[in-house]
């Protein structure tokens, strides 16, 4: 079914692609700044040890203030960039001293042309790498030592008073002694940002952040690589055409009879004992998705009203921002990975053509698991924030990393997890690997998607708290970025090669070999392409050549999908009233459109290195996020979410002995749409604000579909031309509340939207 060829670039894209990145990872620990065992003054006096440092480092991971602030513009936007302060901050007080000791006087008094000097002086002495790399000593000048004392004045006030304009609770740290060892981290982090590596003309950050004040401009490197990615973005997207259009990737559909009445015959299956049991799942996926989006609600007001939280001590003095913060990533990861999980476990059975034997028990206990991982990591990262794991604080607290907060022991559980689910789909889905079957259809394609999810995540597990900064960094954006841009869109085209083939919509040789195409693209540029972070933090200038040029192409995959999804779409009976899983479906092609706009556009916008220099550690980097995030998984998350509420409610009706479940799932999906057209009146306003009577043809049009909805279920003639049955009150109330989910979802994301407009304006202002 699949050609030789179309198999050998989807493994060399997979693992040439792993290969390459790890050789650059091989050359960042090899280039990583050094940490000096010791930083002395001009007269051999030691101001700060290698343990002081690392003592900073781990004060900086365990009360998780990374989602307070960042460090080399890897972090939350709220508050400081630690790194850029902090260099800011060295070059202002060495200034100073100097002023003081060549004319008594602060530098702010000094004549234009003294000033001249003594800045052209600041920034020689910041640029000088006067690190000792046999006995790995920095000797410091007087200017930078007294600089060093005002900058731990400076952020044991900060971190021991607060500061609310950047959401630093006072007393967020347990002791001076600690307040001290996470200046010198900072410290650390801005020599790298100001000194030039040795035999460079570049730092160790390749001149980042931008500031004239130090020193640091744009490096002429970051505009040759980004010039060069433009050129490479436009001959991929021309071969990535070509190739789609010679290999008919744009035929699949044209001049064949497909068979519309698939969906309807699937739909009535049997629900076996795990199907049903995967209910739950969705669930817990709509309740983490409100929490997530309160959270984020909670974390707008505090960007605007810093501090503040309508007058309520209770919230604003226990609640600091990063605990939000933190909660927010996990719950975002939680509640796409749960959708995820329950609709593979669905759809198991069916590609298996069998349920195999304690397939419900394992799925009520892997539910357990998962509940009991993401409540004790969320718990764990506010003891950890809060200062009470201790010193266990990296095994159940908060590891300290953006998106990976959770603690080492509930990382592992989840990995422990994720094994379990694979085991779950694969002894599901084994008859498929049996002889005489094509390991490289469609369920086997799925299933080494799957395989990939679990194998990536196990990167996270590749760090210490002692691991250098930078090298740690490189691991963590494997699972944060590899594992998003490259795995997770690998298992986005295999799912959604499944479901359009098994539901009929597409033939499975044609939709199948569009899939690998589109996957080993994914890979090749998502893998490759996690170099666009690795610019800026500490990382040897290759990666300004390699994540340069390659994430500038890892829209043209999704570019693909969208076109192949537009194409596939003039022959679908999907936009039918008539097809049971016309929404699920819908928002299943709608997370092409998302992916492209926000993984695609807001993600070439920002990665080109001459861009990045600038954008690096600005909100516009959560612009991108939160569309791709939301956009391309979210929207899939919700489509699965959507065909699991009719499976719900079909299989509610079945394991009661309700007959009805037929008539149930078409009431939810009708009731749905109803609910889904009022609350998407505005991009903004709740429907509340518009008032319901604003709209009064709409309303109409709403009402008469409801008594039209209500006549096809109980009056009897409709029910013999509709094959539906009467519902009782609690069938009728169970589908009004399964329809509801739809609109309050909407709803919770119009409040993130207005919240997120008004943190954007406070901003501007």
């Amino acid at each position: 079914m699949i050609s030789n060829g179309l198999k050998g670039l989807f493994l060399f894209s997979l693992f040439g692609a792993i290969a390459i990145t790890l050789f650059g990872g091989w050359y960042t620990w090899e280039a990583a700044p050094p940490y000096p065992e010791q930083v002395t003054g001009p007269d051999g006096t030691v101001v700060m040890t290698r343990d002081s440092i690392m003592q900073g480092q781990h004060v900086w991971q365990k009360y998780g203030l990374m989602d307070n602030g960042s460090v080399w513009g890897h972090g939350t936007y709220r508050g400081n960039d630690y790194t850029a302060t902090s260099l800011h901050l060295m070059g202002q007080f060495m200034r100073d001293a100097h002023a003081q000791k060549d004319f008594g006087k602060p530098y702010a008094d000094l004549s234009r042309e003294q000033q001249v000097v003594l800045d052209d002086r600041v920034i020689r002495e910041l640029k000088e790498n006067r690190l000792d790399e046999a006995t790995l000593t920095l000797r410091l000048t007087e200017a930078e030592a007294a600089a060093v004392q005002k900058l731990r004045e400076h952020w044991g006030r900060i971190f021991l008073e607060g500061d609310k304009p950047t959401a630093v609770a006072a007393g967020v740290l347990n002791s001076p002694e600690e307040a001290k060892d996470l200046s010198d981290f900072f410290y650390w982090t801005a020599w790298a940002a100001g000194t030039l590596r040795p035999g460079k003309t570049l730092t160790y950050t390749n001149n980042w952040p931008p500031d004239r004040s130090v020193g640091n401009e744009i490096a002429t490197e970051a505009v040759i690589w980004s010039i060069a990615s433009l050129l490479g973005l436009m001959v991929a997207i021309g071969a990535a055409l070509a190739a789609f259009f010679k290999f008919n990737f744009d035929k699949d559909l044209d001049g064949l009879e497909l068979d519309d009445q698939v969906g309807e015959r699937i739909i009535n299956l049997p629900i076996s004992s795990s199907q049903r049991k995967t209910a739950k799942y969705f669930l817990i996926v709509v309740l983490l998705f409100f929490l997530q989006l309160m959270l984020g609600g909670l974390m707008a007001h505090y960007t605007v009203h810093p501090g503040e939280f309508y007058g309520i001590k209770a919230v604003s003095d226990n609640i600091p921002y990063n605990w939000p913060k933190s909660w927010h990533l996990q719950l975002a990861i939680f509640w796409i990975a749960t959708a995820w999980i329950g609709a593979a476990l669905y759809l198991a059975p069916i590609a298996g053509r069998k349920e195999p034997k304690y397939q419900g028990l394992l799925v009520d206990i892997l539910f357990g698991a998962v509940v009991f991982v993401a409540v004790g990591s969320l718990f764990g990262t506010v003891l950890g924030i809060k200062g009470l794991a201790g010193s266990w604080w990296f095994w159940i607290g908060h590891q300290g990393w953006e998106f990976l907060e959770l603690g080492r022991l509930w990382q592992i559980l989840l990995f422990v997890g994720l094994i379990i689910w694979l085991v779950l789909v694969a002894r599901a889905v084994k008859p498929n690997f049996g002889a005489g079957q094509d390991r490289w259809g469609t369920v086997p394609f799925y299933t080494y998607s799957a395989i990939a999810i679990v194998s990536f995540f196990a990167f996270g597990l590749f760090y210490t708290p002692n691991t250098h900064l930078t090298v740690a960094d490189f691991w963590r954006w494997w699972v944060v970025h590899t594992w998003v841009e490259g795995i997770f869109e690998f298992f986005a085209a295999a799912a959604m090669a499944y479901v359009v083939t098994t539901l009929g919509l597409a033939p499975k040789r044609k939709a199948l070999r569009a899939a690998y195409f589109t996957a080993s693209l994914a890979l090749f540029s998502g893998i490759i392409g996690v170099g666009h972070h690795y610019y800026w933090f500490g990382d040897p200038d290759i990666w300004l050549a390699l994540g340069g040029v390659i994430s500038t192409m890892e829209p043209v995959p999704i570019l693909l999908l969208l076109l192949k999804v537009a194409l596939d779409s003039r022959h679908s009976p999907v936009t039918s009233d008539a097809y049971p899983y016309k929404w699920p479906m819908l928002f299943m092609g709608a997370s092409a459109g998302w992916a492209f706009l926000g993984a695609g556009v807001f993600g070439f916008i920002i990665t080109t290195p001459v861009i990045n220099y600038y954008e690096h550690s600005t909100y516009l980097t959560m612009n991108h996020g939160h569309t791709a995030l939301f956009g391309t998984y979210g929207m899939l998350a919700i489509g699965l979410l959507l065909g699991g509420l009719c499976l719900a409610v079909q299989a509610w009706a079945l394991s009661t002995g309700h007959s009805h479940g037929q008539t149930m799932v078409f009431t939810v999906l009708t009731l749905g749409q109803m609910a889904h057209v009022m609350a998407i009146r505005s991009e903004f306003d709740s429907l509340w604000c518009q008032g319901l009577l604003s709209n009064k043809p709409l309303l109409g049009a709403v009402l008469a579909t409801f008594a039209l909805q209500m006549a096809v279920i109980y009056v009897p003639v409709f029910n013999t031309v509709f094959k539906t049955a009467p519902l009782s009150a609690m069938e009728l109330g169970i589908c009004l509340a399964a329809a509801m989910v739809v609109f309050i979802a909407v709803e919770a994301e119009k409040t993130w939207r207005r919240s997120r407009a008004a943190t954007l304006n406070q901003v501007a202002s």
